[in-house]
């Protein structure tokens, strides 16, 4: 189902996105594999540009080394670059949209507060998730609230009691990943106590019916990517957008964002000419909003409130 603010759409669609071209990449490699080494096994003197010949004709980019990339390379190995790559989309995207929504609230401190544990959890000192929404939520629309709340919050990765743990998966990743592009794939102090906050959690904490996927992480030692823990970032980050999403829709910045998006959706007439039933006017109203793209509404009468004051209705 849709997510409120259009920039938690968009997270939803790249992430989608990523994992079509993620999926159908590794089957490709693993079938480029078994043919490369069944090539090779009857042509063993066959040279780079042979093999390049042979499987990337007609694609337009030359492969120079595909003896390496699917013989002498572990499949496991290949599976961690992959994991690499997931992790690190993952986490620009999650990034990006915290840029681009939480700044509509006016304090650029949200942008990294969403990014966090509420502060006193997980050895977190800081202004974190919760103190982010408290901000966010200092100006509420009490039409927005009974309109929209109800539906978005009752969407199936919508996790409000499981939101600090959730970001104490994701600073795991998070640290994984800095290690990875700017310590040379070392692990420093903060990615062990990330991993740390990260190997306490169960099942049960993130809301999950399977534990919590992480890799042992020691200071200096080198880190380890596994593609089966960035599918499951992937899940956590979907959730963390959909809980913060949901519980952003009832502010101010929420209605505003309504308004516009009904005024691009439906002409003037039709927004004034209401029926004069109530049963057809709530009808009405329902269309209106999924039309311009949000969720039915819970209580059409506070759309319509919403409407009047907007000088719409």
């Amino acid at each position: 189902m849709p997510m409120f603010f259009h920039e938690s759409r968009s997270f939803a669609a790249l992430n989608s996105q990523l994992f079509d071209f993620i999926h159908t990449s590794s089957a490709a490699l693993w079938n480029l594999r078994w043919q490369v080494q069944g090539y090779v096994s009857v042509s063993p003197q066959a040279t780079k540009q042979d093999l390049s010949d042979r499987f990337t004709s007609g694609s337009g980019i030359p492969a120079n080394n595909l003896r390496g990339t699917c013989i002498d390379t572990a499949w496991e190995d290949q599976l961690g670059q992959f994991a690499q790559i997931v992790a690190t989309n993952l986490i620009a995207m999650y990034e990006s949209w915290a840029e681009e929504l939480m700044l509509k609230f006016g304090n650029k401190n949200l942008v990294k507060q969403v990014q966090f544990p509420s502060k006193g959890t997980y050895g977190r000192t800081q202004a974190g998730v919760r103190d982010a929404l408290a901000t966010a939520r200092a100006t509420t629309s009490s039409d927005m609230q009974r309109a929209f709340h109800p539906v978005y919050a009752a969407q199936q990765k919508y996790s409000l009691s499981h939101l600090d743990a959730l970001l104490a998966l994701y600073r795991y990743h998070k640290e994984v990943r800095n290690a990875v592009m700017h310590g040379g794939g070392k692990a420093n102090p903060i990615t062990e106590e990330a991993w740390k906050h990260a190997a306490t959690l169960t099942a049960a904490d993130i809301g999950s019916r399977t534990s919590p996927l992480t890799s042992k992480v020691t200071d200096g030692q080198k880190v380890t990517s596994d593609l089966r823990e960035a599918i499951q970032l992937s899940d956590v980050l979907l959730r963390l957008v959909r809980t913060i999403d949901a519980e952003l829709c009832v502010t101010g910045i929420a209605e505003q964002e309504f308004v516009t998006g009904w005024r691009a959706n439906q002409s003037s007439r039709q927004l004034r000419d209401l029926p004069a039933d109530a049963a057809r006017r709530e009808k009405r109203l329902k269309v209106l909003s999924r039309k311009a793209g949000y969720m039915t509404p819970a209580d059409t009468a506070a759309v319509h409130q919403i409407g009047i004051r907007a000088g719409l209705l």
